[in-house]
Formats: structure tokens, C-alpha cells, sequence
């Protein structure tokens, strides 16, 4: 069992040292891939303000992107708008956000890898699993982080369990 607070990465942080890293030379600097869930989006985009970064938005997040049995072009869709923002916008890291309670881990109408209230530890073995899977697909010269969040509302700074 993960000891409380292990994998907890500071996101302001986070995005601070990206922007340190931010080179003019290329047009933005990483692809986010979230989940659809409604309950992220308004603070997500505030905490990447002034982070260039292409959006990809599929249920799940990264088991979006490797479901291959029920979603046959979701991978499909996935690499090909990573392929067109490394063309496009010469990315240098892909960064997953998967969220707790996801509605596309659990039974139907998702894909059935969790139960509706699944302990926090299988939870997070879960997504770390699919996060694994679509890091090995991730091509070898692209950074690549996966986070996961705490479903809102949080008390204090917003951190995150990093996966990989």
C-alpha cells in the first residue's frame, strides 16, 4: 500500500518549471490529454494559463487513448492529434491527467475496470496500468507525464498523485 502524500507532486510548481522550460523555438510545449468529465475543466484551464499546450479529450484520459475492444478508433484518434501538434506545433511532453472517479474506469455504462466505489489503492493501480500502456506507445524523444486528480472541490493548493 502507497503511503499517504508519496506520489503528491506540487501542480503550480509543475507548471512554473514548464514555463521555465518553454523554448520560442517551437509554438507550444506539451499535448494534455484529460478525461471529458465536466468537473475539470474550468480549473485545469486556469492552472495551465500561460502554458501553450494542445488539448486532446477523450472519457478516460489514457484508457481512452489504449481501449482498443469497445472504442477501435479512440487510440486511433489519439495518436493521430499527437502526431499533427508534434508536426504543428513542435511538442516536446505529453501530459496525461487522469481523474478519480471516472465514470469511463467504472461498470456501464464505462469500460468496467473498477467498481462504482473502488478502493483508493486499486484505483490508482488501475489508472497507473493504463498510463503504463500508453507511456509504451508514447514515441521516445517526447517527455511524458501522467498525474491523478482528486475529484474538486480540494481544500488549499491543488496537488496531484503522480503516476509516471
Amino acid at each position: 500500500m502507497t503511503e499517504p502524500g508519496v506520489h503528491l507532486i506540487d501542480f503550480d510548481a509543475y507548471v512554473k518549471e514548464l514555463a521555465a522550460k518553454s523554448d520560442p523555438a517551437h509554438e507550444a510545449d506539451l499535448l494534455l490529454l484529460t478525461c471529458m468529465d465536466f468537473r475539470f475543466f474550468l480549473e485545469i484551464s486556469q492552472l495551465m494559463k500561460g502554458i501553450k499546450y494542445d488539448h486532446v479529450i477523450l472519457a478516460g484520459a489514457a484508457l481512452g487513448a489504449v481501449v482498443r475492444n469497445k472504442k477501435k478508433t479512440w487510440q486511433r484518434t489519439f495518436f493521430d492529434h499527437l502526431g499533427l501538434a508534434r508536426e504543428l506545433h513542435k511538442i516536446k511532453e505529453v501530459l496525461v491527467m487522469e481523474h478519480r472517479e471516472c465514470g469511463a474506469y467504472g461498470p456501464k455504462p464505462g469500460f468496467g475496470l473498477l467498481d462504482a466505489k473502488p478502493d483508493r489503492e486499486r484505483e490508482r493501480e488501475v489508472h497507473e496500468q493504463q498510463v503504463v500502456k500508453l507511456e509504451a506507445l508514447i514515441p521516445d524523444d517526447l517527455e511524458f507525464c501522467s498525474l491523478l486528480l482528486e475529484v474538486p472541490p480540494h481544500v488549499g493548493p491543488w496537488t496531484f498523485d503522480k503516476l509516471k
